[in-house]
């Protein structure tokens, strides 16, 4: 299969995991892709991909370490550089040796060299798969940077020990002295080639500031640039290339940037590039480990010269040896620097560290490189030694996702904002202040109910960004049954021909607009099969009231549709009503109370035109303009605020940054409305006669 295939059905596959991922919540993305990674494995696609470690390395693991050392926060974690350096350099050696001698003592017939080669192969933690597992779990952030700053390191101590084993495997001799040595040099000479490449940089930077041609996609694709050329430098003078792209991209954050806007423009373009950079890498390491499991595992499975039941048994050991031995290294290191009685109540802690360093396509990189001769001869036990570190890199990465939240205090719950949403509140106060102005004309004032709107619409949004996962989960399940009752309610209506088709494309879109506020972020299954499956079913069903909604037109709706549409709202509420009470013994009440006052509201603003009038206004340049003076209103406050020392000023640059998005969004939509608004369609009418 060619190369433009094999890129569409894997860029295909990330965007697939990335779905999933919003319907499966608590099924973590890695894993998601892992799974992906094993289905293309076993196709033809999966057979065409031939995996070359080297590229892997210098492709995927040295752009994401530079970005993982760029984003780290290096004074934390120098905090607790011992521990670090002493799991990256010491804890690899351990598990080299301890790992090493044990298969090698289960299965004689493969060289000790070669034990120890895979010993050290699952050395090095995977910093992507831990960050992956522990990103929604409460863990002490002093654990985090050791396993942040352990996975920067270790890369390149387990990729030294593993040659070293190699040569020893090739060669015969094997010099621990040496391999020490050759260790040091090679990490002194990563550090010394970082620093190299950063001046270097530097200086080009100062040469095209002076001739004055500065350019925003010619710094970003620098900066792109600094990960491959660190790591290809420092391999010329056979020193680490990845611990040569984590120093690259810790000095390329703590560098001095001065405050104007072509600094503000360059780092909006440079952090929203390296997301999606990292996104798509981060998935491709898991979709190629999928893919590596897929292509190691079938051959010795199917082998006769191996019983299954006992390669279950020597994956499952080893393991379990695997932690074991980090658990007593870190300990070790608890014992000696803080005492029996210390490291005693510390024991939530160790085996978080224990069981954070989960392995990951790191070390079946590594394994891959085993020579597939020696002197001359067929290695046949390559392909046993590939399976086992396969096998067991997927172990500790499921018993990671086992035992991680049930050793952790829970999930994380963010950070409230309960400054923003008072000063969001008084934006509304402002705005109803102006409601009383009798001048104003209707269209007036629906537009300000309509900002007002929008603002509650924010504030339940930063509500819900204070909620833990599980509470948005069940949020928005709850948003979505309304949702559903919704619709059924309003084809029902249509069906029976009580709304015309104007009318009904309106309702429709009012419940879109909702249906979109709650599907940024798919948080459940349930959530998934309200929302999306029973809108495909309803489209096969009934297809014709599929295109009256999709129907792009501009249409005049008088009082006669919203008296319609507000018996039908009405209905529809009664029924939503009556489910939110059948389902307090499912939901916290508290939440339901919620949706019970929100409906009730809701209710009495479609008296009148309320409701479907300030939905209609917003297509028009009038709330566009309303909006603004919203935002205006919003930035004097948050200057008054900081004025008075209630918000920070670094809070205060996030918030005015909040508003000029929106207001930037606002600025870009069309002011020509689908729908417009009339008191009486006679009017209408009469002129069409004349």
């Amino acid at each position: 299969m060619g190369l433009i295939e094999i890129i569409i059905i894997v860029a295909i596959a990330i965007t697939l995991s990335n779905v999933l991922a919003k319907v499966f919540p608590s099924f973590p993305i890695f894993m998601i892709q892992i799974i992906i990674g094993i289905i293309i494995g076993f196709t033809e696609v999966g057979s065409s991909i031939h995996f070359e470690p080297e590229v892997f390395l210098v492709m995927i693991i040295a752009p994401l370490l530079f970005r993982e050392g760029e984003t780290a926060d290096i004074a934390s974690i120098l905090k607790h550089f011992g521990l670090i350096l002493l799991l990256a350099f010491g804890g690899v050696i351990f598990t080299l040796f301890g790992l090493g001698f044990v298969l090698h003592k289960i299965l004689p017939i493969i060289p000790l060299a070669a034990c120890l080669a895979f010993g050290a192969s699952l050395g090095p933690t995977d910093a992507v798969a831990v960050n992956s597992l522990a990103k929604r779990l409460n863990i002490p952030e002093s654990v985090m940077h050791v396993l942040e700053g352990e996975g920067l390191i270790n890369d390149a101590t387990g990729v030294t020990a593993f040659q070293f084993a190699v040569a020893a495997l090739l060669t015969g001799r094997f010099s621990a002295m040496d391999a020490s040595i050759s260790l040091l040099e090679s990490s002194i000479v990563g550090v010394l080639v970082g620093l190299v490449i950063i001046w270097v940089k530097n200086e080009i930077i100062k040469i095209i500031e002076r001739i004055s041609a500065q350019d925003v996609s010619a710094y970003l694709l620098i900066e792109l640039i600094l990960p491959f050329t660190a790591y290809f430098i420092a391999e010329l003078f056979h020193a680490s290339g990845i611990i040569a792209a984590v120093v690259t991209g810790v000095l390329q954050a703590t560098g001095f940037r001065r405050v104007n806007l072509f600094e503000a423009q360059l780092s909006n373009v440079t952090e929203s590039t390296w997301d999606t950079i990292s996104f798509m890498l981060n998935a491709l390491v898991f979709i190629f480990l999928g893919i590596e499991l897929s292509q190691v595992f079938s051959p010795v499975w199917n082998s006769q010269s191996y019983s299954n039941l006992h390669l279950l048994g020597i994956v499952l050991l080893l393991t379990a040896l695997l932690f074991v031995l980090r658990f007593l290294f870190v300990s070790g290191f608890y014992v000696v620097t803080q005492g029996w009685q210390t490291t005693r109540s510390q024991l939530r802690e160790r085996l978080l560290l224990t069981f954070g360093g989960v392995k990951g396509t790191v070390s079946i990189a590594t394994i891959f490189i085993l020579p597939t001769t020696i002197h001359g001869l067929a290695f046949p036990e390559r392909s046993l030694l590939l399976f086992i570190t396969a096998c067991v890199t997927f172990l500790t990465l499921i018993i990671g996702m086992i035992l991680l939240p049930i050793l952790s205090e829970g999930e994380v719950i963010p950070p409230t904002d309960p400054k923003l949403m008072l000063i969001l509140r008084e934006v509304i106060s402002e705005l109803y202040a102006d409601l009383d102005d009798k001048k104003l004309s209707e269209k007036e004032r629906f537009a300000l109910l309509a900002v007002i709107a929008n603002y509650q619409g924010r504030i339940q949004q930063v509500f819900n960004n204070s909620m833990p996962e599980s509470a948005q989960q069940e949020f928005q399940e709850i948003q979505a049954l309304i949702i559903s009752v919704e619709r059924d309610g309003l084809d029902e209506s249509f069906r029976r021909h009580q709304i015309d088709a104007s009318a009904y494309r309106l309702y429709s879109r009012f419940i879109s607009n909702v249906s979109e506020s709650v599907t940024k972020q798919m948080l459940s299954l349930l959530s998934f099969w309200l929302i999306f499956v029973r809108r495909i079913i309803r489209i096969i069903l009934h297809p014709k009231m599929f295109w009256q909604r999709k129907k792009k037109q501009k249409e005049i709706v008088d009082n006669r549709d919203i008296s319609s549409l507000r018996k039908i709202f009405i209905r529809n509420s009664e029924v939503i009503l009556d489910s939110l009470e059948n389902l307090r013994d499912v939901y916290d009440e508290d939440l339901i109370d919620f949706f019970v006052d929100e409906r009730k509201n809701l209710m009495n603003q479609v008296s009148g035109h309320g409701l479907f009038g300030t939905h209609l206004i917003q297509q028009d340049p009038l709330y566009v303009k309303e909006l603004i003076r919203g935002f205006y209103l919003e930035r004097k406050l948050i200057d008054q605020y900081e004025a008075n020392s209630e918000i920070t000023n670094f809070t205060a640059n996030n918030y005015r940054h909040q508003v000029n998005q929106l207001e930037s969004y606002t600025m870009r939509q069309s002011s020509d409305p689908s729908f417009s608004f009339v008191l009486k369609r006679q009017k209408k009418r009469t002129k069409e006669t004349e």
